[in-house]
């Protein structure tokens, strides 16, 4: 008899065991989450996560802590997330400069697939891109720059994130278009390329609409073009590139979240409605169009099709342009 106890007692505790084990397993979350920027601070990934961070961690009962890993042009962090755990403890929130053109123009530099390893948990919104000049600069147009870049090759100077940023992006599509030669001097973040500029170490920045607009706004930095379909609002003094008759050069910084392939339905199932949920908070969007940010939230299916649709359009450009190395 003292052996059949012993044999319950036993069992029982392996299943009270296994079975806590498996409530603890289906609740997420019970710590801290890390959302991995691949940007610098200052920057529009970081800019634009700190606009809804607060609300994410609300909704999850759980800290939501933003940790920066530059490096790269985006990436060294967005490689970070792709090869750490998969438990969704460990979540990015990216532009698509490291998703889209680094895989295309850097292959051989990127460890990742962005469709393969990577699930899209919601889209943000985005930042147009401009090029922009000091507001004591000589250069009232993109014409007066374009011109002055031919007569002198190679003696302006660009202020902008690294290699594939599509603000920098935009800067070499124009350059080939317009044959003229424009180098750039990469910054961790595009807060950092605007320091630059501000304190004349370069002519220009190539630069997202989100680390320039306090700047226009105060009237420290004049913007020649920017990379929209219409006008912006807020800044219609500034032409669209299609108007000045550079239709590709239209490249914007878009920001979204995901979690790396591999993390369980249930976490994935939890993330994106509080996801959805912060990024449609009205306090959220007032924060990310106060920042420069075009707020205009896409689900997961959505996400995926606007990566799919971005990375052939891309590979186009950049083959044509010259860009992929």
């Amino acid at each position: 008899m003292k052996g059949i106890r012993l044999f319950c007692v036993i069992t029982a505790l392996a299943l009270f065991v296994l079975f806590g084990a498996a409530l603890a397993q289906d609740k997420y979350p019970t710590r801290p989450i890390e959302l991995v920027v691949p940007f610098a601070p200052g920057g529009t990934a970081d800019v634009g996560v700190r606009s809804y961070s607060d609300n994410l961690s609300k909704l999850l009962g759980v800290p939501v802590n933003v940790v920066n890993r530059a490096g790269g042009t985006g990436i060294q962090g967005t490689a970070y997330v792709a090869r750490g755990k998969k438990d969704g403890y460990t979540v990015l929130a990216t532009t698509d400069t490291p998703l889209l053109v680094m895989p295309v123009i850097s292959s051989k530099e990127v460890s990742y697939d962005p469709l393969k390893d990577f699930v899209p948990i919601g889209y943000f919104g985005y930042a147009p891109s401009i090029f922009a000049v000091r507001s004591d600069s000589p250069f009232k147009t993109l014409a007066d720059l374009i011109d002055y870049a031919r007569k002198n090759p190679g003696k302006l100077k660009n202020a902008s994130t690294g290699l594939g940023a599509e603000a920098r992006f935009n800067l070499d599509l124009l350059c080939h278009k317009e044959n003229i030669k424009i180098p750039s001097i990469p910054f961790e973040s595009g807060g950092q390329a605007v320091t630059a500029l501000l304190g004349g170490h370069t002519d220009m920045s190539s630069n997202s609409l989100a680390s320039l607009s306090p700047h226009l706004k105060a009237g420290k930095i004049r913007g020649l073009a920017i990379s929209m379909k219409t006008r912006h609002p807020e800044f219609p003094d500034i032409p669209t590139t299609g108007e000045l008759k550079y239709p590709d050069v239209n490249f914007v910084v878009w920001l979204a979240v995901f979690v790396p392939t591999g993390v369980p339905k249930q976490v994935v199932d939890t993330l994106i409605p509080a996801v959805e949920k912060a990024f449609k908070a009205p306090e959220v969007i007032q924060r990310g169009s106060n920042a420069g940010l075009i707020i205009e939230y896409m689900g997961p299916d959505e996400t995926r099709k606007l990566m799919e649709n971005g990375l052939q359009l891309v590979k186009q450009v950049a083959a044509e342009a010259g860009l992929i190395k």
